[in-house]
């Protein structure tokens, strides 16, 4: 049953010293699958969190895990050979007792685990309260979807960002698209690229070094020539 989701002040502080690294990070998907039936979720706050959240991971090249179903062997393995690499396990999803069974075992292989506090799902708010409320006395790190996302985004390696690959899943990313199935020849505005999504893109190749305006993209509207004009400008 969907419940709204917890305000920040409703929620105890984390008490987790390590940095977020969007280069050190696995997200987790717990049980996406079944949140996807879920009656009224595509409207919902919850799945808004879930999708930004794996949209940014997707755009910068983070590796995703999905936990579903009761055959959890692939998952697992998928996870135990990411965490030999990347330290920091972020999970989202549906909050079961898989899940609460997993975690003190995965503290044992890396203090770094964050729970994303408003892109999970319990039986009731209270009980989402009291959970974040138990694992932050616990040790374990939590987050909105909001600042998970920024901190990706401000510790992503610049020459990741200004990349062929890094540029065009960006992209993908605002028009909420597989990159694949962007024509690289065809106007950016023919999928719904923005106003909005353009200033964003902007910002994020310029605080990463590239020499680029608002303007630069609509003279270079097609991704083919968008990613030739950054990679040229940040040369």
């Amino acid at each position: 049953m969907l419940y709204p989701m917890p305000k920040k002040i409703q929620l105890a502080p984390s008490q987790a010293k390590w940095q977020l690294s969007s280069t050190q990070s696995v997200l987790v998907l717990v049980g996406l699958q079944n949140i996807r039936m879920m009656s009224g979720i595509e409207s919902s706050d919850l799945m808004a969190n879930l999708i930004q959240t794996s949209n940014k991971a997707k755009a910068l090249d983070i590796p995703v895990v999905d936990f579903y179903g009761d055959d959890l062997i692939q998952g697992m393995q998928q996870l135990g050979a990411y965490a030999s690499t990347h330290s920091q396990l972020i999970f989202a999803g549906q909050v079961t007792p898989m899940l609460k069974q997993i975690l003190p075992h995965l503290q044992s292989v890396t203090e770094q685990i964050c729970i994303i506090d408003d892109a999970i799902l319990m039986s009731s708010q209270e009980q989402h309260i009291q959970w974040i409320e138990n694992i932050s006395a616990q040790g374990l790190h939590h987050m909105n979807s909001y600042s998970l996302t920024r901190l990706w985004n401000l510790s992503a390696p610049s020459e990741y960002v200004l990349s062929s690959k890094g540029i065009m899943l960006a992209v993908a990313e605002q028009l909420d698209m597989d990159a694949l199935d962007i024509d690289p020849y065809v106007d950016l505005r023919q999928y719904g690229l923005d106003s909005v999504a353009v200033v964003s893109l902007v910002g994020v190749w310029r605080a990463n070094g590239a020499n680029i305006r608002y303007e630069d993209v609509m003279q270079y509207p097609s991704l083919h020539a968008l990613v030739g004009f950054i990679l040229q400008s940040s040369a």
